[in-house]
């Protein structure tokens, strides 16, 4: 584990981290990060269209669009990935996947609020060695997938991971009677060279290509039927999971490319570690505003973006009572938005441009001391410069640019106490910082204000013999939470809530009854209220026709103040259990997943609800008797609950998109 850009045990680590194999990934059918609740309860991954929206313990990211970023990071290999179209990753290599609880800001390349998600590829190794799996499950859905790895000369090697999935989707147009609105094919291929010239020095050069021709996160329909569409006589309004009623078209093309450099030197006294990226990604959508067939309102737009991050890492080599990290940052971002609409007909045109231009720096130095035998302090702090920029032209007629300059200083310390070598507990305070952003869909210069939290935390782990066991307490004091409120035309106004209060407990478990059987189990309660947000958005429905607008939904000011804050249920937990046994000369593993959620809003002023709800995923393999091949068949979703994934209110309609219904398939897998 290197929470701490240390290598270091899990239970040594003061930070509530949920760390999940790739081998428990697959066994409970978790394929994508989307799908990362399923493994690890205190996450709730949601979406905003195709933007991805992660929330832990109660803090997540409530605004999408041009010029935002959100308070949960995702890093793949170390590298912070900005644009949270791209986020939802396909797990086809991946080595391992953590989620790290709470702020960071100390440690990692971009200061966040609400926690980070920490995802590992395989490194290429020179033993050769292959994996092949192709899997067919419900709705058509087809997924294949090859990694390789190999050495080509005894200081170099490579590795080339290659993946393709294609499916029908489970939505229908009950206008036109089309049963694969929802048809989808992702590709991607990833390759990396590891070349060692001398001894102490290994570079990594990676290349990754992903494109995604995928409208699911846009398959939206009317909650309960309420889009202007239904004022018209005649018209159609879906509502049900499976249908759809979009006349206009939905759809979203995403490509990416990115480049990476990893340089590792030893010093001697210490590491040094340089990571250089560089992504450019394009993302081209379209999207029925009205989910009606009505031509109300659509849109169409496009997002070429350009990243460009360095930092550097300087670790000490461990081993003596004092250990530490001294780090630098450097990102540098330019998005684009060209965005389309249509309005009463089918023909679109330009409603505004803009750019959004990103230079943050960082430094930061964290370190800790045993000041005497097994009692340990940590100190750490980051020191962040972020300029936003942005331009926008609306309509071709209104031109307008500013920028603005956020400066923070973000603490943590830590005490931990080693009680015996398998256990131990820890207290920790951390300051938690989200710079602030201009947003271009909000037709302003004037800056949202940075988002800050204080972070108060107890924890105990122990690893021993069967049994591993994680326990946290936190307190969150939650300020100047960016929040945003969606208006038509693709029109959004992003501030800053007043504060909230957030406090609970999470867990993990895990024991081996016997060398073939295990159980595991998580679970997270979180209490998050506002404790004062005043002006908070929600919808008033206007249901007289006479004014041919079609603005039916008008935006009111709610008092919000304790309320919940949006999707943070109190209560989550998984529970798991894995048992193998011996079957025709090979292994047969079992495992069964359930996760539940209580309820909880998709909105501040607790409109629009989703209950309770769980999930059951089943998966049996058998592993035949030389371990190269594994037969599967699994389901998941098994008892084909009802639920939604997101809502979408704005004047025209109240959109929601819903979570897949029972799905049932088998795979197969070689190892060379």
């Amino acid at each position: 584990m290197t929470a701490q850009k240390r290598s270091e045990r899990l239970q040594d680590v003061p930070i509530s981290i949920s760390a999940v194999t790739s081998d428990t990934l697959q066994k409970q059918s978790v394929m994508q990060v989307s799908q990362l609740s399923l493994a690890v309860p205190a996450v709730r991954i949601d979406f905003s269209g195709n933007t991805v929206q992660p929330t832990i313990r109660g803090v997540g990211s409530a605004i999408a669009g041009p010029g935002t970023n959100s308070n949960i990071p995702t890093y793949i290999d170390g590298y912070y990935i900005p644009n949270p179209v791209a986020t939802d990753l396909a797990l086809i290599n991946i080595a391992g996947l953590s989620v790290l609880k709470g702020p960071q800001g100390t440690l990692f390349g971009r200061n966040a609020t609400g926690g980070a998600i920490q995802v590992t590829t395989k490194a290429p190794q020179h033993d050769t060695n292959i994996l092949a799996r192709l899997s067919y499950a419900s709705f058509n859905h087809i997924t294949a997938g090859v990694y390789g790895s190999t050495g080509l000369t005894p200081n170099l090697a490579i590795d080339l991971a290659a993946s393709y999935e294609y499916g029908d989707g489970f939505k229908r147009n009950i206008v036109t009677g089309q049963r694969n609105v929802g048809q989808f094919s992702r590709w991607s291929v990833r390759s990396k060279a590891l070349w060692e010239p001398t001894d102490g020095v290994i570079f990594t050069l990676a290349y990754g290509h992903t494109y995604s021709d995928d409208p699911t996160p846009n398959m939206v329909n009317a909650r309960n039927g309420m889009s202007a569409g239904a004022l018209i006589p005649g018209n159609v309004v879906a509502s049900g999971r499976r249908d759809m009623s979009n006349g206009s078209p939905n759809y979203d093309y995403l490509t990416t490319d990115a480049v990476t450099l990893t340089s590792n030197f030893d010093l001697g006294f210490a590491d040094l570690t340089s990571y250089t990226a560089y992504r450019k990604e394009s993302d081209d959508q379209g999207f029925d505003y009205d989910a009606s067939p009505a031509f109300i309102q659509a849109a169409k737009w496009t997002i070429p973006e350009k990243t460009f991050t360095q930092e550097i890492n300087l670790t000490s080599k461990g081993g003596g009572r004092f250990n530490w990290v001294l780090g630098a940052f450097y990102l540098y971002n330019s998005s684009e938005y060209h965005y389309n609409i249509a309005a009463g007909s089918n023909d679109y045109s330009r409603l505004f441009d803009s750019r959004n231009k990103t230079n943050s720096y960082a430094v930061f130095a964290d370190g800790t001391y045993e000041v005497m035998d097994k009692l340990f302090v940590t100190v750490g702090g980051r020191y962040s410069i972020d300029k936003p920029h942005v331009a926008f032209n609306l309509m071709d007629t209104v031109i307008d640019e500013g920028g603005a300059t956020f400066k923070n200083f973000s603490p943590r310390a830590v005490v931990r106490y080693e009680i015996n070598r398998g256990s131990s507990v820890y207290g920790s305070f951390t300051k938690g910082y989200k710079s602030g952003i201009l947003p271009a869909a909000s037709f302003s210069t004037v800056a949202v204000e940075p988002e800050s939290i204080d972070a108060f935390e107890l924890g105990y782990k122990i690893s021993q013999g069967p049994l591993r066991f994680n326990l946290a307490g936190f307190y969150y004091d939650y300020k100047d939470v960016q929040v945003a409120s969606f208006f038509a035309q693709g029109v959004s106004v992003v501030r800053n809530a007043a504060s909230a209060e957030i406090y609970g407990v999470d867990g993990e478990l895990s024991y081996d009854v016997t060398p073939d059987f295990t159980l595991s189990a998580s679970a997270a309660y979180t209490h998050a209220d506002y404790k004062k947000f005043q002006n908070a958005i929600g919808y008033e429905q206007d249901l007289d026709p006479s004014s041919q607008t079609y603005s039916t939904f008008q935006p009111v000011n709610v008092d919000a103040s304790g309320f919940q804050v949006l999707r943070s249920p109190r209560l989550a937990f998984n529970v798991g259990a894995n048992y193998g046994f011996n079957l025709a000369n090979g292994r047969m593993a079992l495992n069964a997943n359930y996760y539940r959620t209580s309820k909880f809003y998709f909105d501040a002023v607790e409109q629009f609800g989703q209950k309770a709800y769980g999930l059951l995923n089943l998966r049996a393999t058998w592993t035949d008797p030389s371990e190269r091949m594994d037969v599967s068949i699994f389901g998941t979703n098994v008892t084909n609950t009802n639920y939604i994934t997101q809502t979408l209110p704005d004047t025209v309609a109240i959109r929601q998109a819903y979570g897949e219904p029972a799905a049932f398939g088998a795979a197969l897998t070689f190892r060379y």
